[in-house]
């Protein structure tokens, strides 16, 4: 496993579970409002794995959960000796995906390794590589997302970027996911992107959020904003 940060502790990123965040290294998207600019260029400092497993280990009983986030932490090549590790200290694990890699998301859930999905939707499918700044597969996204609302404790966000996501956008996202449990709207905020430009962009007022919250309640049974 590639590491890139560790957030010993928080009460927000895993829903239920006090727990810590560890932060791969390197990604396969290229998205220009990415805020996480130093993981995905892998510009952070590389935390050997066995220090992580070793804080974990001070921490059982203390913790609950672990959140895996990137970057993009299904193309990391030790991920599921890491998650054996990760599980066999009792620890429930949530992983953040890009979605881009269903067989290796389909097999960590399948073996027990992950016990909580979230996903980000960059954009409606029309516009996925304007989002994510190179070419996808789309076939790839969708499949990830047919496999995650089969799921017991998931969620699905999108980050509300001003000139990529509006009210339609939401609408087509939200009719993608449709019947999804969970869906959060994040504010997008400028800063640390991996494209200078978009550091001089406004975020969007709270009223238009919640106007986008409305629309995806016709189609999602629970819809959030989150970061506003």
């Amino acid at each position: 496993m590639r590491i890139g940060g560790l957030e010993k502790f928080t009460v927000t990123d895993y829903p239920g579970k006090i727990s810590c965040i560890v932060f791969t290294l390197g990604c396969n998207f290229r998205c220009p409002f990415c805020h996480n600019r130093q993981l995905v260029e892998e510009e952070a400092n590389e935390i050997p794995e066995e220090e992580i497993l070793e804080f974990l280990e001070e921490r059982e009983g203390q913790l609950e959960g672990v959140v895996l986030t990137g970057g993009e932490t299904l193309i990391q090549n030790g991920l599921f000796e890491f998650l054996e590790k990760v599980k066999d200290m009792n620890y429930s694990v949530k992983l953040d995906t890009n979605g881009s890699v269903p067989d290796s998301l389909k097999k960590v859930v399948r073996k027990g390794l992950v016990d909580y999905v979230a996903m980000d939707i960059k954009a409606p499918l029309s516009r996925y590589e304007e989002a994510c700044g190179i070419g996808v597969r789309t076939d790839k996204i969708e499949e990830s997302i047919d496999f995650i609302l089969g799921l017991e404790s998931y969620e699905f966000r999108t980050t509300a970027v001003p000139g990529l996501i509006d009210r339609e956008a939401i609408r087509n996202i939200a009719r993608r996911i449709d019947g999804a449990k969970k869906y959060f709207i994040q504010q997008f905020k400028p800063r640390n992107t991996l494209d200078d430009k978009y550091r001089k962009i406004e975020s969007l007022p709270r009223e238009e959020l919640e106007g986008f919250r409305e629309i995806a309640e016709n189609y999602v049974q629970s819809c959030e904003l989150r970061n506003v």
